[in-house]
């Protein structure tokens, strides 16, 4: 039978090398054997932080088992205050965007956060969609949404007087007796209003204003008077004069006082045709200033619309400017806000991007002391054994069971052994 000869071979680092790496890798992570206790840097996520709690004799631990507790029995846990000291008072405690306090920790990585609206940007929007004080009632902002329509109103109510006006004026009709005076009445029942005639209580006619008896000279009838008490007075003293002269002058003189008389009474005919003319001019003059009062009233109650519907729109063109210098005012807050939200998410992340170096920086150390070894040539001892394997008893019975059952025609016993079957299916 031929020698086996087993050799194995293995190959160890140079004590100090062997040392330095349990040293380095105890730091990273051990299991204490008798208390079972996990130790290292690896044993807890480096983004938590230890609470920092009161300690039953005084100060601050972040032993769990040495914090102090409170009536109900709870640990107490320090929280940090804005000047970076510790209070057990959260109402003196530094509170973050939420409003929430902060405990006090050692080490740890904030979470990751978006920094909220700033009050700028609350402002803002209070001012763009209205605030009420949740705590009183009162309505802070009214919302600059459709704060133009009380101008709209306002400007709709002006354009609507002024096509009014302008309406009744274009299209009234001029009447020599005047215009008849209207006024609004408002029905108590169903609230609606019309245009109702004004009658004289005493005589029942429709009242009139405008017409030519307003602009008749009312002096016309004294002159008129005047002008025949002069004419009748002029007429009577030539009358007395052709008598005189004609008592004087005989026969011939009567054939002149006849004459004369005749001329006279032409003359007082043309008296009444006098006054006819008078009172004829005296009114085509009271109609012609009334039509042309009528006309200058039209004109100013045209003007009058057309100021009305200006005035309507320049009445809604100012809510359009209002609220556009409203919504630049909510623009350049919200954009101020946002300034200031950009520069607190900045420092946020700036200040955890610190916190995550901080606390991964023993791994990087870590890493550094293992990179040492990476470079330094080792000369390991290599340790060889070799063993030759002895026959076993139980072969050499098997060897002789075979040959003995080949003798015997059997054949081989192992081959009989594939001959088994397993009938009962178990």
């Amino acid at each position: 039978m031929a020698e086996e000869i087993i050799q194995k071979q293995m190959t160890l680092l140079p004590e100090y090398q062997e040392k330095f790496l349990k040293d380095l890798l105890a730091n990273i992570y051990r299991t204490d054997e008798e208390t079972g206790e996990i130790t290292g840097i690896a044993a807890r996520s480096p983004l938590f932080g230890q609470p920092v709690y009161q300690a039953e004799g005084g100060g601050t631990t972040t032993d769990p088992s040495l914090a102090a507790l409170d009536e109900a029995g709870s640990k107490i846990q320090y929280y940090q205050t804005a000047e970076g000291e510790f209070t057990t008072d959260p109402t003196l405690a530094e509170v973050d965007q939420y409003g929430q306090p902060i405990f006090a920790t050692e080490g740890g990585v904030a979470a990751p956060d978006i920094i909220g609206f700033t009050d700028p940007q609350v402002e803002a929007i209070r001012r763009l969609t209205g605030y009420t004080d949740p705590d009183t009632g009162e309505v802070v902002y009214e919302g600059m949404m459709e704060s133009y329509q009380p101008y709209l109103d306002q400007a709709l109510g002006a354009f609507t007087s002024g096509t009014d006006i302008a309406g009744a004026a274009g299209t009234a009709r001029y009447d020599p007796r005047g215009q008849i005076v209207y006024d609004t009445v408002t029905d108590p029942v169903t609230g609606e209003t019309s245009q109702v005639a004004r009658t004289d209580p005493t005589t029942g006619e429709p009242v009139r204003e405008g017409g030519y008896k307003e602009f008749y000279d009312p002096y016309v009838e004294d002159v008129i008077e005047t002008s025949q008490a002069d004419i009748a007075e002029a007429l009577e003293r030539e009358r007395s004069r052709i008598g005189a002269e004609a008592g004087a002058m005989g026969a011939f003189g009567r054939r002149r006082e006849l004459l004369e008389g005749t001329a006279i009474g032409e003359s007082a005919a043309e008296e009444g045709k006098l006054a006819a003319q008078l009172r004829s001019a005296a009114y085509t003059g009271a109609q012609q200033q009334a039509q042309s009062a009528f006309e200058n009233q039209q004109k100013r109650g045209i003007q009058a619309g057309q100021l009305f519907q200006g005035l309507g729109t320049g009445i809604g063109a100012l809510g359009e400017a209002a609220q556009n210098l409203g919504f630049q005012d909510i623009n350049t807050l919200f954009n101020v806000g946002q300034l200031e939200q950009g520069q607190l998410q900045k420092e946020y992340d700036v200040q955890r991007a610190a916190q995550l170096e901080e606390a991964y920086e023993p791994f990087s150390r870590f890493s550094y002391m293992r990179d040492i070894l990476s470079g330094v040539p080792s000369s390991g001892t290599s340790l060889a054994a070799s063993a030759t394997p002895q026959a076993s008893p139980l072969a050499n019975v098997l060897t002789n069971a075979n040959l003995y059952s080949t003798a015997q025609g059997g054949g081989n016993i192992f081959g009989g052994l594939g001959s088994l079957r397993n009938v009962s299916g178990a």
